[in-house]
């Protein structure tokens, strides 16, 4: 059986007409059209902006995305420079995340782009607030290890005149 397209159908005047009567009717209402992105580099408004995924999983929501740009977030590594970078990158990334998702991306539809996005979103924020947690314990600890090493240096400087050594013009001291 050969398949017809709409335009093919001009010697069938019947059906042509049937088709057009139908799509003008009231009983088309339920029909959701949708747009197909073909030019991949034609982002929608819809999905611009901050992406919680890519702030707080920057590494793997990369991976996941195939925005490799996001593998930059490896030069955090960097001592002192690397921390600076890192807030940066991530912040970055997250605001221009969805855009180059979308770019790297074959999505049908907003709609499907934005439900993979959503399944990033919850992850990326607990993330975000375990990593913010996390700094403040190791403030909390470095602060109390600073108190202790400096109550031991404290005390010994303290006890350094009752060393308990003979000298010749005193007696021995306890």
């Amino acid at each position: 059986m050969k398949e017809e397209s709409y335009n093919d159908l001009e010697n069938d005047k019947e059906l042509k007409e049937d088709i057009n009567s139908i799509l003008k009717s009231q009983q088309v209402e339920n029909i959701k059209i949708v747009h197909v992105y073909e030019d991949s580099n034609q982002v929608p408004e819809d999905i611009k902006g901050w992406n919680w995924g890519a702030f707080g999983l920057t590494l793997y929501w990369s991976i996941g995305n195939k925005v490799y740009l996001g593998l930059l977030i490896l030069l955090s590594m960097v001592p002192y420079a690397g921390f600076v970078f890192a807030i940066v990158w991530k912040i970055v990334i997250a605001a221009k995340g969805n855009e180059w998702a979308w770019k790297a991306g074959k999505y049908k539809s907003v709609e499907e782009y934005k439900k993979v996005q959503e399944s990033w979103k919850m992850p990326g924020i607990v993330a975000f607030i375990l990593g913010i947690l996390s700094i403040f314990i190791v403030f909390l600890f470095l602060i109390f290890f600073m108190a202790i090493f400096f109550s031991i240096i404290n005390s010994y400087n303290s006890n350094i005149g009752n060393t308990g050594i003979y000298d010749s013009t005193d007696t021995y001291k306890f």
